[in-house]
């Protein structure tokens, strides 16, 4: 179910609010619409209980009357410029997280510039509003917001995505995302099969799509094996035979790792790269990741990240190996006994590095020794999000990718847990590793 949640200033619109609140109530249902998350419990930080409660809508309201801004102390501040001022707690989160915002203007008001905003919701001017105005306008305007609501959550089914608010988050470039994927990533569960799967032959064509892979019989340098036979998969747990041995990274590739490919000459010769990706190296003039320049994400022994599916692609080439099919992908990260995350069952924020552990970015691809998977694999969850060859929708347009990251949720850092990427994201939480065949 959809869900909305209503921000308002008390003192500014709670009479209009409760209107508001009661018309959606009747044409959504109560649980689909939050309203005055100001009663906080007593006793815990009413600032993480805030953000917590914002993530869980899909689409925020952002009431906003005459008196939205609050009002002034003795220097001349208005509440709004206080960072603990709840409304801005409240707006600010959603902001954050890219939850789709639409401001309502209530008794007359306007969205104030972003000039008289604190710089944390400067953004919000530029979102699409309405009006719900009193008297006989009321249900009129009230229809719109409604429709409007229904257009949002409709995309919100039908397409599945990578959220723009870790995109916003963490300061890429959200006009290259289309506004569809303003959606909340937790909004979708974990896609279920469509039908039971019972064996990997997907899986083989997929991996003979992908890149030959030269087979070898020796250990590759900082490969793990991965036996092939059964495994449960899927949130359902459902029972498929992968019918081979592979070899897979014991960690993502990192930056020291791609600077050979980009030193070996790999972004001038067209050999490595796929007609699609060569066509979109040249076209946008791609000439290293997104964020190789940045002393922030760019250091030797973190993953690499701001890498395309096509960048990933043309380094597994020119490795002579390939990106991992998400059902490799998972039986590396589970094993064979459908574990919830590499280690066991339950979350475990100092095994890996999510949204819990606060760090707010990469990490080393070494430092979670004990989260290790059953085949000795690290950060197969959180750190970065992976590269899988598998097309996300059957028409194509997105590949899978797999494992969570630094920016996310334990819910989505779960062996089970897939998402969509449009091939040519290039993400701060977003890398891969290889996988090789064994004859």
């Amino acid at each position: 179910m959809s869900k909305i949640l209503i921000s308002y200033r008390r003192e500014d619109s709670a009479d209009v609010t409760g209107r508001i609140d009661d018309r959606l109530v009747q044409q959504f249902g109560r649980q689909a619409v939050f309203v005055d998350v100001n009663s906080i419990p007593h006793g815990v930080d009413f600032r993480k209980h805030l953000d917590e409660q914002v993530a869980t809508c899909d689409v925020f309201l952002a009431v906003i009357g005459p008196d939205w801004m609050g009002q002034k102390d003795s220097q001349g501040k208005a509440s709004l410029e206080d960072p603990g001022d709840f409304v801005r707690i409240e707006v600010e989160s959603a902001l954050k997280r890219q939850i789709p915002v639409i401001p309502v203007l209530v008794r007359g008001a306007s969205i104030p510039p972003a000039g008289q905003l604190p710089q944390s919701l400067q953004d919000l001017p530029y979102r699409h509003g309405l009006a719900v105005r009193s008297g006989a306008d009321f249900h009129n305007d009230m229809n719109q917001l409604i429709a409007s609501l229904k257009r949002v959550f409709q995309g919100q089914q039908e397409t599945q995505k990578i959220p723009r608010e870790a995109v916003q988050a963490v300061g890429a470039d959200v006009e290259k995302i289309p506004s569809v994927l303003t959606a909340k990533k937790t909004a979708r569960r974990s896609e279920k099969p469509k039908e039971p799967i019972r064996t990997s032959r997907h899986s083989r064509t997929q991996r003979s799509a992908a890149a030959p892979g030269r087979p070898t019989g020796k250990a590759p340098v900082d490969m793990v094996k991965v036996p092939k036979g059964p495994f449960l998969y899927g949130d359902q747990k459902i029972r498929v035979v992968i019918e081979h041995d592979y070899w897979i990274d014991q960690y993502p590739v990192t930056d020291q790792k791609y600077g050979e490919f980009i030193l070996g000459g790999g972004y001038e010769k067209q050999q490595y790269w796929s007609a699609d990706g060569w066509e979109w190296k040249t076209k946008n003039n791609i000439t290293a990741p997104e964020y190789w320049n940045d002393g922030t994400w760019n250091k030797p022994d973190h993953p690499v990240v701001g890498v395309s599916y096509w960048e990933a692609e043309a380094y597994a080439i020119w490795a002579g190996r390939r990106l991992p099919t998400e059902q490799e992908w998972e039986k590396a990260a589970r094993g064979e006994d459908g574990r919830q995350y590499p280690w066991g069952e339950e979350f475990d924020k100092t095994r890996c590095n999510s949204h819990e552990s606060g760090i707010g970015h990469t990490t080393p691809v070494t430092q979670y020794p004990k989260g290790v998977s059953p085949y000795g694999c690290h950060d197969l969850a959180g750190n970065v999000w992976e590269w899988c060859v598998d097309w996300y929708y059957e028409k194509g347009g997105q590949r899978v990718i797999r494992g969570g990251s630094w920016f996310y949720e334990p819910e989505n850092l779960r062996g089970s847990s897939r998402d969509g990427s449009p091939t040519d994201f290039r993400l701060n939480f977003l890398g891969f590793r290889l996988v090789q065949d064994i004859p």
